[in-house]
């Protein structure tokens, strides 16, 4: 039996918020450090402390103890205390991707300020890890992972392995198979010690590779414990051939790398995400604990990354200032949110009150600065008039429907108040395309408003104005790019184009040019239309309701042992068509379904009592458009229940495709039958996927990332609404609280959308839809003036839509104008390129934003080839 190395990482596990405020934590922590700088004074065989690898926690305690600074910093650059990657320890599945690689770019950053940023992947508690995670690290110079959940032992695993992401990129990790506090607290008593320590070598050295074993000597919230650096020094003395050591995160993995080397143990490999659920380890339910939480989360990040950032940096190309300190500061105050017990929904009711003005936050400064972006950008386009601008996130061109408000003044400034000038005012306005057509559009609302003006030099004036809400189809909007379209007063000549109503096939049908929409027995009826009759396919019974009892938490979903299953079919909903224009047509479809009011006292059944629950959806399809966009409205009044919307797919499938970080992921329907206990669900991003090669559905959401496929006939859809739970834990994942919040009762807004489409998700570009679905056209007015741009232009193409762009942004440390882009499929693209008007050259640079090669440049197109499931980050210099 060889001799081994144990290393004793001091440490602890700090959740910013959970079962106490941030506040209430904070001062926990600020006792923490205080301590922890107290013992590194005065004891030398304590020798270092891990920070459990986030650097948000500097900031936090540096904010009270600004004077300690000095003293802190010693200690990171002697290399005592261990700080870093993270800016905070994010949920890695109900986050974009882009967040994860901003957390690991800010605490890099952060880092730095202090001393050695820790090049280990710590990942202690995330509720299982993502599939590209290791290609993620890797782009920040780190080749290994810590980690505590997803990977299980079984049969003759290992705790060591090399995980792989799915474009090949490889780490060594290792799992912390006894937990991050399988030493929690050494006895003081010396032979006490060596005994504690010899049962730790025994329980772990069946399950190693490697002569070298993690002891991971702290908890949750839990001080460094004063004398565990004298401890180790003792048990050493007493033990015969194994080491006891005082240690940190690198050198136990350069000491395994070492001990794997000359050992030439052969590694598993494991592709792909670390998500393995035998008996509920990773905490499914919090995929849809606070839903609400999930929604604005995508909200904000979308503000972000689509919006505020992109246009930001268009202006910039044109000369503009990027406002990086503000866009970090968003970005920091975003992923405040994002730890696992602040995103995922299973804290107390006052840690999740808290967010929501975060969220709120975010978002009026993403907004704010989009608003100024477009402003800078639209006053260089020479226009005539007053001119509408329709803004493209996206990287690829695409024709959508654009919901404007456009304001005509109808007087003059004021002080005090404005007066209506009859020479100015304006019943109608016509809307004209840029090559003079006059375009069609639906009225909204048209009404006489008083609207305040505010520059920096004046005090605010008031103006009255005509003020239209509009619809239009904005068609073929350049990818990274807009389309101007001109306003004229008057009123418009007649609509062009039939309504979106019905037609021979069906009664009380809505159709346009990809599919026909009617509603039978309280269900939606849905045929994606094809070349002929014969290609027609028809989906029915889409859009029920289906709830069931959960007598669970917020950590995991249980249905009480005599279940009542509510469905919408029998609840005899009233439909109406409310919208029917040349633009779009929408179904309205009200629903009460009579609910169990609660769970039982005893948790074991659904209250006979029962709560009336509306839902309303609007059903909405639009010219030129091949999805099915629907909102739902559900006043939710029934407690301990989740309730989801159903749509049979009607494929012949074993497994489903869903978006995730930078990947598409296939998974099996169902778990397997070993795992026990487990959850059927899965998280996404903003799409998934059933498919049988020859058609399928895509089922889009905004903000609702639990999906379950059933393992009926029909393939049945389930995404989940609502999750609704009286308490933080019951089963021991955390402290019995009760957080009546987490029921959600009250009134919920929910868009999705369904995508019929011929072939596989690859085929029918279906990420495409959903992408136009969660970011919208972008509207911005302006009025004449003379400028250099075009009435259409591009700032960045790419080759093909199979490149996503996930950024643009300037370079954290230097000019250039960062451009990252992922190809989504599992196929190399060879000779792909991307685009930026006006660059002078372009690099190739890691997730970190250093120099790491060259690429081929003409005419503004870094020419790449981008591997399969690749992320990669390009630098241009554009001024």
């Amino acid at each position: 039996m060889p001799d081994y190395t144990m290393h004793v990482i001091s440490h602890t596990h700090w959740d910013r918020e959970w079962y106490y405020s941030f506040q209430r934590f904070r001062i926990r922590l600020v006792d923490l450090i205080d301590h922890l700088l107290d013992i590194l004074d005065t004891d030398p065989d304590f020798k270092y402390f891990n920070m459990d690898g986030q650097t948000i926690v500097l900031e936090d305690y540096l904010k009270i103890r600004p004077h300690q600074r000095e003293r802190l910093e010693k200690y990171i650059r002697e290399g005592r205390i261990l700080i870093g990657p993270w800016y905070q320890l994010n949920d890695e599945f109900l986050v974009s991707g882009e967040s994860t690689i901003r957390s690991l770019l800010v605490g890099h950053r952060i880092a730095r300020e202090f001393g050695p940023v820790m090049k280990v992947g710590y990942l202690p508690d995330q509720f299982g890890n993502i599939s590209q995670m290791p290609q993620i690290f890797r782009g920040f110079g780190i080749d290994n992972s810590v980690f505590g959940r997803g990977y299980q032992l079984a049969d003759d695993r290992k705790m060591e392995f090399i995980w792989q992401s799915p474009d090949g990129s490889e780490i060594l990790a290792s799992l912390m198979a006894h937990w991050y506090n399988n030493a929690q607290h050494f006895p003081s008593d010396t032979e006490e010690a060596v005994n504690y320590t010899l049962g730790k070598k025994n329980a772990m050295q069946g399950i190693s590779h490697a002569d070298q074993l993690l002891l991971m000597n702290g908890v949750d919230h839990l001080e460094a414990q004063p004398d565990v650096g004298q401890i180790i020094r003792r048990v050493s003395e007493k033990l015969e051939g194994d080491k006891l050591v005082h240690s940190t995160l690198p050198a136990y993995i350069e000491a395994l790398k070492a001990s794997l080397e000359k050992s030439g143990a052969k590694l598993e490999t494991k592709i792909g995400e670390l998500r393995e659920d035998r008996g509920n380890n990773i905490l499914a339910g919090t995929l849809s604990s606070r839903m609400y939480l999930k929604q604005a989360n995508e909200k904000s990040q979308t503000a972000l990354e689509k919006y505020a950032e992109p246009a930001a940096s268009f202006a910039y190309m044109l000369g503009a200032d990027y406002p990086a300190d503000f866009l970090n500061y968003a970005w920091k105050l975003l992923m405040e949110n994002h730890p696992h017990d602040s995103i995922c929904g299973c804290s107390i009711d006052q840690v999740h009150r808290e967010m929501v003005p975060r969220f709120q936050q975010v978002q009026q400064v993403a907004t704010e600065f989009t608003d100024r972006a477009m402003a800078s950008i639209t006053n260089q386009i020479k226009t005539e008039g007053e001119s509408l601008v329709v803004f493209n996130p996206l990287n690829w061109p695409r024709t959508d429907k654009v919901r404007a408000t456009i304001d005509i003044p109808a007087g003059d400034l004021a002080r005090d108040v404005p007066k209506i000038d009859p020479a100015r005012y304006v019943d109608r306005i016509k809307l004209f395309n840029d090559a003079g057509d006059e375009i069609p559009y639906a009225l909204i609302s048209a009404k006489t408003v008083g609207k305040q003006i505010t520059n920096p030099h004046e005090l605010p004036m008031m103006i009255y104005v005509r003020r239209f809400e509009v619809e239009f189809i904005a068609e073929d909007v350049p990818s990274c790019g807009y389309r101007t379209y001109k306003i004229e007063p008057g009123k418009p000549s007649q609509q062009s184009g039939d309504s979106l109503t019905s037609d021979a096939y069906w009664d009380n049908a809505i159709s346009n040019e990809f599919v026909r929409v009617s509603v039978a027995a309280g269900s939606l009826i849905m045929e994606r239309l094809g070349k002929d009759q014969g290609a027609a396919q028809i989906y029915g019974s889409l859009n029920t309701f289906e709830d069931v009892g959960d007598v669970g938490d917020e950590y995991n979903h249980r249905k009480p042992v005599d279940n009542l299953i509510v469905t919408s079919i029998d609840a005899n909903p009233q439909v109406s068509i409310v919208d029917r224009s040349p633009i779009s047509a929408t179904f309205k479809i009200d629903t009460v379904m009579k609910l169990p009011a609660s769970a039982t006292s005893d948790n074991s059944a659904r209250s006979q009592e029962t709560v009336d629950c509306p839902i309303t959806s609007y059903i909405t399809i639009t010219r030129g458009v091949p999805r099915v966009d629907i909102r739902t409205v559900v006043d939710n009044r029934a407690k301990d229940h989740r309730l989801r919307v159903l749509f049979p797919s009607g494929v012949s499938t074993d497994v489903s495709y869903a978006e995730g970080q930078f990947d598409v992921i296939e998974r099996s329907i169902g778990v397997p039958a070993d795992w026990g206990p487990a959850s059927p669900f899965y998280p996404q991003q903003s799409w998934m996927d059933v498919t049988d090669g020859d058609r399928g559905l895509c089922v889009i959401n905004k903000g609702m990332p639990e999906f379950e496929v059933y393992p009926d006939e029909g393939r049945t859809v389930g995404l989940t609404l609502l999750r609704c739970v009286t308490r933080l834990s019951g089963g021991g994942d955390g402290p019995s609280i009760e957080t009546p919040e987490a029921e959600c009762l009250g009134e919920y807004t929910f868009e999705y959308a369904l995508y019929p489409h011929e072939g596989d998700w690859q085929d029918a570009q279906v990420w495409k839809q959903a992408h136009q679905h969660n970011v919208p056209l972008l509207p911005f007015q302006t009025n004449a003036h003379d400028g250099d741009l075009p009435l259409v232009y591009s700032f960045i193409e790419t080759s093909c839509a199979e490149l996503v762009v996930s950024a643009v942004k300037k370079a954290e440390d230097s000019g250039m104008l960062v451009v990252r882009i992922y190809n989504t499929t599992p196929e190399d693209i060879k000779d792909a390129w991307v685009k930026v008007r006006g660059a002078k050259s372009a690099k190739l640079l890691n997730l970190n934003e250093e120099t790491i090669g060259e690429v081929t440049f003409k005419d503004g197109a870094a020419s790449i080839d981008a591997g399969a499931k690749k992320i990669i980050t390009l630098g241009f210099e554009v001024k």
